[in-house]
């Protein structure tokens, strides 16, 4: 069991409760096959599904899907190909729910800024979803273990930091 000695502060900031830092992110959902030529495009960086990649049109980044059209496939070679060729956010594929998640790389609300599109027959980024979003600063906290009462909630500043690197946990404590 571990100990710890916490330090109970007035609330020192603007926002309701405090927040944690995050990238502006969007999440792709597919529901079907790819078909070669669709694109999605990050910024300005346009992803081409391919089946191989001599047929990418010129100045777009190929996704290498091969003859194997799957949403699985498409998924994972999508995430793939971001990370190896974007300088501005990452991909995570999720097989299970056939999803891209693009982050980001930087957490505050410049990634919000970001546009994304797509061309998809069969998948989306959702309705009206034309950009990133979701990217915020977190809010400083000086000194590790500080403690704030916000009600119905406590806040624990877990990690003591700036508005990029600081960590809150919010908690109701239990009843023994």
């Amino acid at each position: 069991m571990e100990y710890r000695e916490l330090y109970f502060q007035k609330k020192w900031f603007n926002e309701v409760s405090p927040k944690n830092p995050k990238p502006a992110s969007a999440t792709l959902t597919f529901e079907g096959v790819v078909v070669a030529g669709e694109k999605v495009t990050i910024g300005d960086e346009i992803y081409e599904f391919v089946a191989a990649a001599a047929d990418v049109t010129e100045e777009n980044i190929a996704v290498v899907v091969g003859e194997v059209l799957t949403a699985d496939n498409a998924v994972e070679q999508l995430a793939k190909t971001i990370n190896a060729n974007s300088a501005i956010v990452t991909g995570v594929a999720d097989k299970t729910d056939d999803i891209c998640v693009i982050s980001y790389n930087a957490v505050g609300t410049a990634g919000n800024a970001v546009t994304v599109a797509e061309t998809l027959t069969n998948a989306s980024f959702g309705t009206d979803v034309t950009k990133l979003s979701g990217g915020q600063y977190g809010t400083p906290c000086p000194i590790k273990d500080t403690m704030v009462y916000i009600t119905p909630y406590y806040y624990w500043c877990e990690v003591a930091g700036n508005k990029d690197d600081v960590a809150w946990k919010r908690f109701t404590p239990a009843s023994y």
